[in-house]
């Protein structure tokens, strides 16, 4: 079964709680309309599922989490902005907890890369999906991600995240290929895009670094427990991340994939 690294970290958790719907789900936002019923799987800090819930406002937005302290944050948020129609609960994107047919659109980011078993999920989603209705994911894909000036240290920092990712069970290439596996998955036609995340300017190379150490923080049990790096050479990385981002010349850009997939509109549910 496989294993989220970021399970329970701390520094990683406060970087994904600066996302937000009109940044990491723009995307999906045309196809959204007001009185929708819409899923976040794997809402995490809710910051996108919030927004989410603003532009479908006043239809409902559920975020779902495998992490109950994230669902309780996701909670608080909600209630300190006064915010009624969205709420979060623990789940499982491989049994969702809803009945066939309860959303016109699901979204699932930063989710299906960590699985081990894509396709079953993505049967999941189209199930509690209404006929016509609309699932939305978004990766980045591990294998588009450029780093100038590279290092040595660097590429070894590329892999092992890649490593740790597939030693986990899921694969950090998958998102290239998810209008076909949204396809496979029997959805009735899928769309295809990506967008760019970069960062070329010494606030925006310092922020990516804050961002990729709190990745190895999580990464690190993992690199650790297989002996594949010691103590040392993982601080090493991290002294190496921070050298490259205060450089005047560092530069860096990862491409996001992103799929829509239409369960059909005679589908009987």
């Amino acid at each position: 079964m496989e294993v989220y690294s970021q399970l329970a970290n701390p520094a990683f958790e406060a970087e994904l709680a600066v996302r937000s719907a009109t940044r990491d789900a723009a995307f999906l936002v045309p196809h959204l309309r007001p009185g929708m019923r819409l899923l976040d799987v794997g809402s995490g800090p809710g910051s996108i599922t919030l927004g989410l819930a603003d532009i479908v406002a006043p239809g409902e937005v559920v975020g779902v989490d495998i992490q109950l302290a994230q669902v309780e944050r996701s909670c608080s948020l909600a209630a300190a902005r006064g915010m009624t129609n969205v709420r979060f609960q623990t789940g499982d994107i491989y049994a969702l907890p809803f009945p066939d047919g309860s959303f016109e659109a699901a979204f699932a980011n930063g989710v299906l890369m960590h699985l081990a078993e894509p396709l079953r999920a993505l049967a999941e989603l189209r199930r509690v999906l209404r006929p016509g209705g609309v699932a939305a994911l978004r990766d980045p894909d591990f294998g588009t991600s450029i780093y100038a000036p590279v290092t040595p240290l660097l590429q070894r920092w590329l892999a092992v995240r890649a490593q740790v990712r597939l030693h986990n069970g899921g694969d950090p290439f998958r998102a290239r290929h998810y209008r076909r596996l949204l396809l496979e998955a029997g959805f009735a036609r899928a769309e295809a895009g990506a967008s760019v995340d970069s960062a070329g300017s010494p606030e925006k190379t310092a922020r990516h670094a804050v961002f990729l150490k709190a990745m190895l923080d999580g990464f690190e049990r993992t690199v650790r427990a297989e002996g594949w790096m010691d103590q040392a050479a993982i601080d090493g990385m991290a002294a190496e991340i921070y050298a490259w981002a205060c450089r005047p010349d560092a530069f860096y850009a990862t491409t996001w994939c992103e799929a829509i997939g239409w369960a059909s509109a005679h589908e009987n549910l």
